[in-house]
């Protein structure tokens, strides 16, 4: 089965190849690590709620410390043990259903460390075996060998993460290896059999050639047609249509174009005209799809060909495959769109059924989040629901293999059975889609509807007036549900954790709704954004107890009484009539870091009615960098930087260190102090192009490292200090300054440039503790800046790209833009880093237009800590782009330096020394 080319690769590096060794204290070893190998004793470390959550291992360690954190990325247990004491198995007291991530570390005696790790699942009990609901599926390879597939023990894990249906494959060239004599192997009897024996169905894919007959894989004479036909006969023959359906052929657009077949829709048909009529003659109430369709290429003229050709005629219903990763599953919706109106214009409402969309995990550029596979692959399948489709089967059941360079490897719900983590473990999308299972288990759809401008409302008929409604938002934001004044509506998070509110009297309960989707059930008759409540938690530094503020703003004549509940802690307050009131939250310290969502459940006037949420990432305390700088009389030195950013004082074995030939320890047995920074120089001497490495060791502790380049400054501008008045006149100090000259220096060269008349200019630098200075005279003929914010570089004005250290030391560059626009006022904008997009704070700039000179002047100041450089490192590196408009479009620019107009490269820019000595 051929995948989305722009797929990717393990959430997990290689380093979890058992497990990564860490050194601890000493830095060398000077014994063998302690082994530590996951061997889960359930398949997959898949429980139930009440069962007993035993982690099985192995290891020749005398100590065992844990860590288990939930799917929120909070802990909720932790603790030691000696090795022997536990015998293999890590006992844990756990019911709440979610997915939960454990980390392991093997302590030998003498204190040398593995790190290991595993995931398990609590499923809340349910019994699939009677249901009639075939709507979620996946691909299961159990037809493959080798490492791709995941064994008969798998199955169980399908029925009971609510996987109704198996894609799966009989192929030809298996079941007909001797021409005339069609046998299909005991590996696909034994598949198709535990299939049965655990209710689930069977999508059985028709495919591929048979060397027996033709070279190539796909037929493309009558005689070829035929054969294949014979084994089609023969596979509806072996496993019949009771709870099986056919798909005929895999991707026939995409695969073997340069066959003779050639991947085109008329032999395309001409297959399934001839294995339809075959196929339905000695089985009537046979299931037949297609046409397996690639969403890629010209698939549009390959579909509508397809249906001009009558292959509607011979489906039973139509089956695509919308992969849109690393995009979000909304983008899919147009594709199924567009072939319900393909089929609309050639008259047929046959059911459409999407049998492959993945999202694969990994560190590929394509590649998406564990967490983000999980709800990309639940609200593609509602959204594929809501839009009407009938069956919806993801890509695929197992990660396929282990190796993360490999696109193929990571579209697993569970992992690979040769993964360190343990084999068929559940990633969170496997828990994500039991929890879906569960929630809409043969309720049928009643509507799909759109709240806001990005929120979503899929929801299910649950009998006797209730109703389950699966709701996100693409942008975060509380929402209500309207329901009956004191009605219970019981909320599920996407990974099954349950709390019940009680609808107030006015007939809402509220919750936070973004990108997970969760499940409302009760007599709900609406779903709408609403700001009554809210919660913010301030950037999380791991040691630290998280804190944060839940805001209730009380629309009505009355006040309330409420009660927080947040952390394992309550908070009571009031909130007048009309008024908004705050409450303070606090989440207990914890020592994982990663991606956080907090939680607070409101109870007012003594009822629970409101659950907000919110999401964060908790930061290690401590960090290590390092920078080339320069002294102050311009010699380079390594500059290294150990922050703590937490409350506390942590104490460091020492920091080892690289550059180039050179190596070192610093900072041996020291306490880096609360919310502070430990500097250090070396000397550096560069004569081309070296990298630097660190290590902070800490007792007990995994080592932290870093690493980065380093390049020689050459031809260094120098800026002196002075603070510049901020008044449009360039300062008399700094007009005695060696000017920088900007003439014809654009490239490409400005359309049409008229010599400096047309547009020239000279630049500034100068600093002080605060800001960095760019004062700037420009002769400009037509000054034109129609723009606003963000599109400033289109029209008159100035950009400047600013790394710290030398160039090419940095990566990403900090871009920031001036312009005095047409509409009056002088607007700042920051372009990158593009997580720091915006009005960039601190910013000022007074710009001065002349038009009787035909002059314009700036003065900018940008602050140090808006750039995160440090003055007294006295190094960075800058560019400056003068973009030119005379009214009739970006006609080009002139450029002190390169990187940012022409291309975006750091490299590119020149070098700024910071004078200590004063302008003059």
């Amino acid at each position: 089965m051929t995948r989305r080319r722009t797929g990717a690769v393990s959430v997990l590096t290689a380093g979890l190849l058992l497990a990564a060794v860490l050194q601890s204290p000493a830095r060398a070893a000077t014994t063998a690590a302690p082994t530590l190998t996951i061997t889960p004793t359930t398949v997959g470390n898949t429980f139930t709620v009440g069962q007993q959550v035993k982690l099985g291992f192995s290891t020749d360690a005398a100590t065992v410390n844990w860590t288990v954190r939930d799917a929120s990325g909070t802990e909720v247990a932790k603790g030691s043990a000696a090795a022997a004491t536990l015998n293999g198995q890590l006992p844990l007291s756990i019911s709440t259903p979610g997915w939960y991530q454990t980390d392991l570390r093997a302590v030998a005696a003498d204190g040398t460390t593995t790190l290991g790790g595993t995931d398990f699942a609590v499923l809340t009990p349910h019994d699939f075996s009677a249901s009639t609901d075939t709507r979620i599926g996946t691909a299961t390879a159990l037809g493959f060998g080798g490492m791709a597939n995941p064994g008969l023990d798998a199955v169980p894990l399908l029925a009971n993460g609510g996987i109704s249906t198996a894609r799966d494959e009989a192929f030809w060239a298996a079941a007909e290896t001797t021409k005339g004599v069609i046998q299909f192997p005991q590996n696909v009897k034994n598949y198709k059999a535990a299939l049965d024996a655990n209710h689930v169905d069977f999508l059985n894919i028709l495919d591929y050639g048979n060397s027996l007959y033709y070279p190539d894989e796909a037929p493309s004479t009558d005689e070829q047609r035929a054969a294949f036909t014979r084994y089609a006969v023969a596979a509806v023959d072996e496993f019949g249509t009771d709870h099986t359906t056919y798909e005929l052929w895999n991707e026939w657009n995409l695969r073997d174009p340069n066959g003779a077949a050639k991947a085109s829709p008329e032999n395309y048909v001409a297959l399934l005209k001839t294995v339809s009529a075959a196929v339905r003659a000695k089985h009537p109430d046979v299931k037949l799809t297609g046409p397996s369709l690639a969403v890629i290429n010209d698939w549009q003229g390959w579909f509508t060909k397809f249906a001009d050709l009558g292959g509607l005629d011979y489906v039973d219903a139509v089956t695509i495959h919308p992969y849109v990763q690393p995009l979000d599953p909304e983008a899919s919706v147009a594709y199924v769109n567009t072939i319900r109106s393909i089929m609309a214009a050639h008259g047929s409402t046959k059911p459409i059924y999407i049998t492959e969309q993945g999202w694969a995990t990994g560190t590929n550029p394509s590649a998406v989040s564990e967490p983000a596979q999980a709800r990309d692959l639940v609200r593609g399948q509602l959204l594929a629901y809501g839009n009407g489709v009938a069956r919806y089967s993801s890509y695929n059941f197992m990660d396929s293999g282990n190796d993360p360079s490999n696109v193929e490897h990571r579209f697993g719900l569970v992992r690979n059975r040769l993964d360190a983590r343990g084999a068929l473990v559940p990633k969170p999308s496997y828990v994500a889609t039991a929890v879906l299972a569960r929630q809409i288990d043969q309720l049928p759809l009643t509507g799909q509807t759109r709240f806001g401008t990005s929120g979503y409302d899929v929801a299910f008929d649950a009998g006797a007036g209730q109703s389950v409604h699966a709701v996100w938002s693409t942008t975060p934001g509380p929402v209500n549900l309207a329901a009956p004044a004191g009605s219970q509506v019981q909320i599920t998070s996407l990974y099954g954790e349950t709390t019940t509110l009680t609808a107030d009297a006015g007939g809402h309960v509220w919750v936070s709704a973004g990108p997970d989707p969760f499940y409302a059930r009760g007599a709900i008759s609406g779903v709408a954004p609403s700001n009554r409540f809210g919660l913010s938690v301030a950037p999380e530094i791991a040691g630290d107890p998280a804190t944060g503020t839940v805001t209730f703003s009380n629309p009505d004549a009355v006040a309330h009484s409420f009660t927080v509940s947040a952390g394992g802690a309550e908070t009571s307050g009031s909130v007048a009539a009309g008024a908004t009131a705050t409450a303070a939250v606090s989440y207990p310290a914890q020592d994982s870091t990663g991606a956080r969502t907090y939680t607070a459940k409101l109870s007012v006037d003594g009822q629970a009615v409101a659950l907000v949420s919110t999401t964060g990432t908790a930061t290690p305390p401590l960090s290590v960098t390092a920078s080339h700088v320069l002294n102050g009389s311009g010699k380079n030195l390594l500059r290294f930087r150990v922050t703590n950013a937490s409350s506390h004082a942590i104490a460091v074995a020492g920091l080892d260190w690289v550059s180039g030939t050179a190596s070192g320890t610093l900072l041996a047995g020291c306490t880096i102090g609360a919310n502070a920074t430990r500097e250090v120089d070396v000397p550096l001497t560069l004569t081309g192009p070296s990298s630097w490495s660190a290590t902070l060791r800490r007792a007990g502790e995994a080592s932290i490292t870093s690493a980065g380049t380093l390049t020689p400054a050459s031809s260094l501008t120098v800026a002196k200090r002075h603070t510049v008045t901020l008044d449009g006149v360039i300062d008399p100090v700094v007009a005695k300054q060696p000017a920088i000259a900007l003439e014809g220096t654009g490239t490409p060269p400005i359309t049409g440039w008229g010599g400096p008349s047309d547009l020239s200019g000279k630049l500034w630098l100068t600093h002080d503790d605060q800001n960095l200075y760019l004062s700037a005279k420009i002769t400009d003929d037509v000054f034109s800046q129609p723009n606003r914010g963000g599109n400033i570089w289109g029209g008159d004005g100035i950009q400047l790209g600013m790394t710290a250290g030398a160039p090419g030391e940095a990566t990403a560059a900090q871009e920031i833009g001036v312009a005095l626009t047409d509409a009056g006022p002088v607007d700042t904008w920051r372009w990158t880093p593009t997580s720091q997009a915006g009005v960039p704070p601190g910013v000022q700039a007074k710009v001065v237009r002349d038009e009787a000179a035909h002059t314009t002047t700036y003065e900018i100041a940008v602050p140090w800590s808006t750039l995160g450089f440090a003055a007294k490192d006295r190094l960075l590196s800058a560019t400056v782009v003068v973009n030119e408009n005379d009214g009739t479009g970006r006609r080009g620019w002139l450029s002190w330096g390169k990187g940012v107009a022409e291309t975006k490269n750091p490299a590119l820019f020149n070098a700024i020394r910071l004078d200590p000595a004063a302008a003059k």
